[in-house]
């Protein structure tokens, strides 16, 4: 299945949810963050990672036929027990090029649509109905649109979800921080049936370097809000609900290659 999570505007946490998430799954399927931000990616930098292999890898493997069971060991960092990172390009110049080169954001949303077996974790930024990586959001189950909880930023988003909806069958939206309206009212303003409210969480990024099973983490609200997400993410996209994975003590888990 494919999860696609977008912006309207700003940072307002979509690449640090889109690993919360991972770390969150509530099945024991392989969950797989692929950053897919035209204005360059953070993760490979932000979990010491790289961004090799990486987005660009990954389209490579696909246009020449990479079997599925080499697909991730081609282009991905394993960072836990079924958990793998798939950064992106860090400039945006780099970005854009990957992404716009010939039909590759629409190869790589056929190839993650086909796989049932996996759950991936689309980081898509400030994506836009017509950007080069919209046919993701296209192949997408669950395409969900993240904005802070001010006026400024919430006047944007019915526009996106009507964008998005022409996409995907199920748009929904995630208020960040604690907006002074009600559920029914946030839902009615944006045109959703489904909408969700996380927590403002600026240690959020230091709280997942220090690695999923940290104590402060798992105590933190963030974590809490990315459970209950997870979940409901899982139950709409009717995926049995199975006991979470055992991901590790640790962030990376050093392998005997010295690959993490």
């Amino acid at each position: 299945m494919i999860v696609a999570l977008t912006s309207v505007r700003g940072a307002p946490g979509v690449s640090v949810t889109a690993v919360l998430l991972a770390a969150a799954w509530p099945t024991s399927a392989e969950r797989v963050v692929i950053e897919a931000d035209l204005d360059g990616g953070v993760i490979g930098a932000r979990y010491g990672v790289g961004v090799e292999p990486g987005v660009g890898a990954l389209v490579s493997a696909l246009r020449h036929e990479v079997s599925d069971e080499l697909l991730l060991d081609r282009s991905a960092r394993r960072v836990a027990d079924r958990a793998w990172l798939v950064p992106g390009p860090e400039s945006s110049v780099t970005a854009q090029r990957v992404w716009g080169a010939d039909r590759a954001a629409a190869q790589v949303a056929d190839a993650l649509a086909a796989d049932r077996d996996r759950v991936w974790l689309v980081d898509g930024g400030r994506m836009a109905a017509r950007s080069a990586t919209s046919p993701l959001v296209a192949r997408a189950d669950v395409t969900l649109v993240f904005t802070r909880d001010q006026p400024a930023d919430l006047l944007q988003v019915p526009e996106r979800v009507a964008d998005f909806a022409a996409l995907c069958p199920l748009v929904g939206v995630v208020v960040v921080g604690a907006p002074d309206y009600g559920d029914d009212e946030l839902r009615a303003f944006c045109g959703v049936d489904h909408l969700w409210r996380v927590a403002a969480a600026p240690d959020a990024v230091a709280l997942t370097q220090r690695g999923w099973n940290d104590r402060r983490l798992r105590r933190a609200p963030v974590w809490r809000d990315a459970v209950a997400l997870a979940a409901d993410l899982a139950d709409l996209a009717d995926v049995a609900t199975l006991p979470a994975p055992d991901v590790g003590a640790g962030w990376l888990e050093a392998e005997e290659d010295g690959r993490a």
